[in-house]
């Protein structure tokens, strides 16, 4: 059984797969920390197995939520010091291209009001490589190839900006996008613990406050 954690996406959740079958259960995104363990446990006892019987974990690294992937990641980093199982780290554009049967697209992520995470895949490898760019360079870049197509997550706003553009519909639902991970990547064969950090997509920054503190 491996053990599947996503609180990097719009669709966080949980899943256990085995050869052929998928459990899921979504996350509370506003509770993840209170969720996801006892989501875990509740996976456990529907499939009446023990932890020791995980052989592996994949977890969503980012970019995305900056607390959720957090999360995510310190669970399954734990679970695989602990059992001592292989554990690797999607990013969260590479799982989604496990959501389409597209193979050329652009993925795009909103960062911030004004940027956008693009990250080409297919024929858009080379020409669009992971990359923070400004809003309006992104729209550019979309609709002045007609041929381009993306998938992402995007906030309403911006979503509203690219609704001139060709965005790929019927995504895979989250467990089978998770079958389709098993069945495409090989779990690695190593059993040392090897730690996942979570990818930001840019380095964290501290913005300053002009608000005074009077103690």
């Amino acid at each position: 059984m491996v053990l599947c954690i996503d609180t990097a996406t719009e669709q966080a959740g949980v899943a256990l797969i085995s050869d052929k079958a998928c459990r899921y259960l979504p996350l509370d995104r506003a509770h993840t920390s209170d969720d996801i363990l006892r989501k875990i446990d509740e996976l456990i006892r529907m499939e009446k197995i023990k932890l020791s019987g995980l052989t592996g974990i994949f977890v969503i690294k980012g970019p995305g939520s900056f607390t959720g992937s957090r999360i995510g990641i310190s669970v399954a980093n734990q679970f695989s010091h602990q059992l001592k199982i292989p554990i690797t780290g999607l990013l969260t554009d590479q799982w989604y291209s496990y959501r389409t049967n597209e193979k050329d697209f652009i993925y795009l992520q909103s960062m911030n009001r004004d940027q956008i995470y693009m990250s080409g895949y297919g024929k858009y490898l080379m020409d669009y490589p992971q990359s923070i760019v400004t809003l309006s360079e992104c729209h550019y870049e979309i609709v002045s190839n007609p041929d381009i197509k993306w998938l992402g997550q995007l906030s309403k706003e911006h979503r509203e900006v690219f609704s001139d553009s060709h965005g790929i519909k019927n995504l895979l639902p989250p467990d089978k996008t998770w079958l389709n991970v098993i069945k495409k990547l090989k779990m690695p064969v190593y059993r040392n613990y090897h730690l996942i950090e979570p990818y930001y997509g840019k380095k964290p920054t501290i913005t300053k406050s002009n608000r005074k503190l009077y103690i």
